[in-house]
């Protein structure tokens, strides 16, 4: 059976986009998915607190109303009934623990510093060090996608629905950011075409960068 239980998440979060997205994917249409706009401070407010005292978004809540937060434990729980997205044997699921244990120490944490320092704290310094620390994560995966379709290979995985979401709001930093990486390019308008939810979820967050900026 799917998930179902409440989403609450933001477009321009990538972690709640990777969720979004896999729901779309997926067809889900038992998680109900409701908005939080961190940049009114809605994450803070005492009825979310309740729920998720770390005041993180994307949070999860249960149909018991059990909540937790953090994507990777999400994208877990809605996605344990999918066969597709299971790995078949020991080897690939070492290969998507490697990746998943590294993505949040390297690819996110780089890539949300870039962001962050391009579009709220105007931190041109911090920018280019996310920029430089980021250059070898980026050389990696575009020589993979190179020789494969997908982050670990020819078959779409979680690793997907993480990397993704992280890489493609570089475009709001500067297309020619990704400019070096065609590998990357091609994988990202390969999702845009063939996977079914992507477009939408770039959508949302093109839509919620809009929204955002003219707050600033």
């Amino acid at each position: 059976m799917p998930a179902s239980g409440i989403l609450y998440g933001h477009p321009v979060s990538q972690p709640s986009r990777s969720v979004q997205w896999y729901l779309d994917y997926s067809g889900n249409t038992t998680v109900e998915r409701k908005v939080v706009d961190f940049m009114i401070g809605e994450q803070r407010q005492p009825e979310y607190v309740a729920k998720f005292p770390e005041k993180e978004i994307p949070g999860f809540e249960m149909e018991d109303g059990f909540c937790f937060a953090e994507s990777l434990a999400i994208l877990k729980h809605v996605s344990a009934g999918d066969e597709t997205m299971q790995p078949q044997t020991a080897k690939e699921e070492a290969i998507l623990n490697e990746y998943l244990g590294r993505h949040y120490s390297q690819v996110r944490k780089f890539s949300s510093d870039v962001f962050v320092h391009h579009l709220l704290t105007k931190d041109e310094e911090k920018k280019q060090a996310g920029l430089v620390a980021i250059k070898p994560q980026l050389e990696s995966y575009n020589e993979k996608l190179g020789k494969q379709k997908y982050i670990l290979g020819d078959k779409l995985t979680l690793a997907d629905f993480l990397f993704a979401p992280e890489v493609d709001q570089m475009e709001a930093v500067g297309k020619e950011v990704l400019a070096p990486y065609q590998n990357i390019l091609k994988y990202l308008e390969r999702l845009t075409t063939d996977v079914k939810g992507y477009k939408e979820c770039i959508g949302g967050m093109r839509s919620g960068l809009e929204e955002m900026l003219k707050m600033m």
